[in-house]
């Protein structure tokens, strides 16, 4: 039981930092590199020194990965706000972030989970979203708070997945079996953000195609 816990934190661990992701990021942001109130949530992972964006040491964490790739190549103002960061310190990266010639992302771990009020985000991208709902939907919350001049948020949650959808049916039910857990947390989660979302049909056709490859080894 314990090696299956830690095995199990191991998996989460290489969910939250899929390396896709960041590429991705990379593609789903460049249209909003003018736009403001961006919040981009990253988990507490780090990499090995594969990257090119190393001053020193042989590891770096997600967030600076993120902040170095939206600053050199989009050219994007970015801020870290972090737990490290003191009570003055959140204050001036607010202000920043609240300057319309200031911050135009806010790049985060955890800070939707530790109370931190800024109503003015319009639009999130969530790298490391957590399976417990309790938590992604008080994040979900955070985001949509009331704000002068906001009408609604733009939330991508980014959804990782043990193998392309196509692939799933040149594997037998015994070697998928493991997955199973993996893959309904992220469809569970999936249908509740779509739940209450204005392009509910796009999501949901996303739910439909993911249930679809698995159906011959799990009902969902």
């Amino acid at each position: 039981e314990e090696r299956r816990k830690m095995l199990l934190l191991k998996r989460a661990r290489v969910v939250a930092g899929a390396k896709q992701k960041n590429s991705e990021l990379l593609r789903v942001i460049e249209p909003y590199k003018n736009e403001r109130n961006i919040l981009v949530y990253c988990g507490s992972v780090k990499y090995s020194n594969d990257f090119n964006y190393f001053d020193n040491g042989d590891e770096i964490r997600q967030i600076d990965l993120i902040t170095k790739t939206l600053y050199k190549n989009l050219g994007m103002k970015v801020s870290q706000f972090t737990s490290l960061d003191s009570p003055e310190q959140r204050m001036l990266i607010k202000e920043a972030y609240n300057d319309e010639n200031g911050t135009q992302a806010i790049i985060a771990i955890k800070c939707l989970d530790e109370g931190v009020n800024i109503p003015g985000i319009k639009t999130a991208f969530i790298l490391a979203s957590t399976t417990n709902p309790k938590e992604y939907i008080q994040r979900r919350g955070r985001v949509l708070r009331l704000s002068d001049g906001k009408e609604y948020a733009e939330i991508y949650d980014f959804i990782t997945l043990p193998r392309p959808l196509e692939d799933v049916s040149l594997y037998e039910s015994k070697e998928l079996k493991y997955e199973q857990s993996m893959v309904k947390s992220e469809i569970l989660r999936m249908e509740e953000f779509s739940r209450l979302a204005l392009n509910k049909s796009e999501s949901s056709l996303l739910v439909y195609n993911m249930k679809a490859a698995y159906e011959e080894i799990w009902k969902i």
